[in-house]
């Protein structure tokens, strides 16, 4: 069988749950495929969980390999052995991504796998900024393989690429692709609905994750490879996005073949022993913590996995009230996600060390840095950031500012009162009065309202608001046209060199006609000029 063909089998059995017949047929294809039969039977033998078998294989191909086609193969392979294979010396980045770069015709349907299993090996070994760059090498994988059943796990890969780094909004504009391609009901579909709950769970909605039973239980008992674990650590990871914790752990563990998830990815066994690490902090079980830490040093030491160690003991040292270790621990856990883009883990830890910083008085820094994290994550759609800082931040007394533009959604009780005070008309002293606040308070509450709505002014906070003012019982004296002209623009926040300019009068024009209708209309400024037209639009 020639490596083409080989190629299409083993993908056709992955996709199947068959990866055992998969290794078997590239075993026996050795002597007719070549060396590239090798790295395909390493790929095989990462879809079991069979990691060292899986380098063993990639090596061997790699120094028999006699052509570019052959040795990218076997080198991405043999990356993607490493992300589970714990012994495994690191593979020659350089050379793969150069291969991948000169590939003559990179669309084919060789060199799309190729970059789909370099892609794919660079995500498991929580290199993400390198594997978009791998990906970015050439057309989308699954295109190239539209058809075939395992197109879809190249679409899936992307999606994954993106929401791992944080970039929630590119993931979720990748799901329709990842649903066309694959067939109703096939054994794929629950992968996919995985990647779609993930996805939501990091756009922090919490209603994504009721799903994940109903999803799960499409999974055997028994998962048979990397699909089936891989559906239910992407649920899992998805409702710790949203902090059930009780659900992740449970998909979790049904993940794991033994109690060492021996045949779960580094990456995967660190992120799921700090999330059983995490639950069992939450019911206060000090030996299970100490389980749970055992378990994770055997990763301290990886590349891959140290950042995320060193995130799971700062928990234990906040919980313990060692703010100081904490920082100590998350600083270059934190430094180290960002520089590999591990978007997700980088939020957390910056969520962890605003909780030391808090433990430890320092709330002027938990608070500026918490803000700032969200305001980069909700420019990504990552909107589970928001929710965790605002828990994070609970405990101090401070608040996030309400999302831009979100309106009376995103406005608290109180700062929604003082918002139709001031739609009233009413100044911050006399809003201060009648709400029993301190003046410095009520202003903190109308700049959390402009935001909220969008604007920097409280005419620009009517015109937001619009015709939805309270109406004045009284209607106001008749304006002329042109007054009426002005006042319409007044009302829409124009300056007076806007409305001179709109109206092709002079800006001492447009002063005479303000003060006219400040004159007709008892109005004491522009703002009440405004909350008067609104009223009556």
């Amino acid at each position: 069988m020639a490596a083409g063909e080989l190629l299409d089998d083993v993908l056709g059995h992955l996709a199947a749950g068959t990866p055992e017949l998969a290794r078997a047929a590239c075993l026996a294809a050795v002597e007719g495929a070549g060396p590239a039969a090798l790295g395909l039977a390493a790929l095989a033998d990462f879809w079991l969980g069979d990691f060292a078998a899986g380098t063993r294989h990639a090596l061997e191909g790699l120094a028999r390999a006699e052509d570019d086609c052959t040795r990218a193969l076997c080198l991405a392979a043999a990356s993607l052995a490493t992300g589970g294979d714990i012994d495994a010396a690191p593979v020659d980045g350089d050379e793969l991504r150069g291969l991948l770069a000169a590939a003559g015709d990179p669309s084919s349907r060789w060199w799309s796998a190729v970059r789909y299993v370099a892609s794919e090996a660079a995500l498991v070994g929580a290199r993400i900024r390198t594997a978009a760059a791998m990906d970015a090498t050439g057309p989308p994988a699954g295109a190239a393989w539209q058809g075939h059943p395992f197109a879809p796990v190249m679409w899936i890969c992307q999606a994954r690429i993106a929401a791992f780094s944080g970039r929630i909004d590119p993931a979720q504009a990748l799901l329709p692709s990842v649903r066309a391609s694959v067939v109703p009901d096939s054994r794929l579909a629950p992968v996919t609905e995985a990647v779609a709950v993930l996805v939501r769970g990091n756009a922090g909605d919490a209603d994504g994750i009721r799903i994940a039973a109903d999803i799960a239980a499409r999974v055997p008992d028994q998962p048979r490879d990397f699909l089936d674990r891989g559906a239910l650590l992407l649920l899992a990871f998805g409702a710790i996005a949203v902090y059930d914790v009780r659900t992740a752990a449970s998909l979790a563990f049904r993940a794991g073949a033994d109690a060492a998830l021996s045949q779960c990815t580094l990456i995967d066994r660190a992120l799921c022993f700090e999330m059983f690490l995490n639950a069992a902090l939450l019911e206060e079980d000090a030996d299970a913590v100490g389980a749970w830490l055992e378990a994770l040093t055997e990763l301290a030491g990886h590349p891959s996995t140290a950042p995320s160690v060193r995130r799971a003991r700062a928990r234990v040292a906040i919980a313990a009230g060692d703010s100081e270790t904490a920082i100590e621990l998350l600083v270059p856990s934190i430094e180290a996600c960002l520089a590999d883009e591990r978007g997700v883990e980088a939020a957390e830890g910056q969520i962890l060390l605003g909780r030391a910083r808090i433990l430890a008085e320092d709330l002027g820094t938990a608070s500026r840095e918490l803000r700032a994290l969200v305001a980069d994550s909700d420019r990504a759609g990552f909107g589970a950031v928001r929710r965790a800082a605002t828990a994070a931040l609970a405990s101090s007394g401070r608040r996030l500012p309400p999302i831009a533009g979100a309106g009376w959604d995103g406005l608290s009780e109180r700062e929604a009162e003082v918002a139709r005070a001031v739609l009233l008309g009413q100044e911050v002293e006399e809003i201060a009065a009648a709400l029993f606040l301190a003046p410095s308070t009520v202003r903190t509450h109308v700049s959390r309202v402009l935001c909220a709505f969008g604007v920097a002014t409280r005419i620009g906070l009517l015109a937001a608001v619009g015709a939805t003012s309270p109406a004045d019982p009284v209607a106001p004296p008749a304006l002329s046209p042109r007054q009426s002209e002005v006042a319409a623009l007044v009302a829409a926040g124009r300056t007076n060199p806007q409305i001179a300019e709109a109206l092709g009068i002079s800006v001492k024009g447009v002063e005479k006609h303000v003060g006219d209708v400040l004159a007709r209309w008892h109005a004491g400024s522009r703002f009440e000029v405004a909350r008067i037209w609104w009223s009556r639009a």
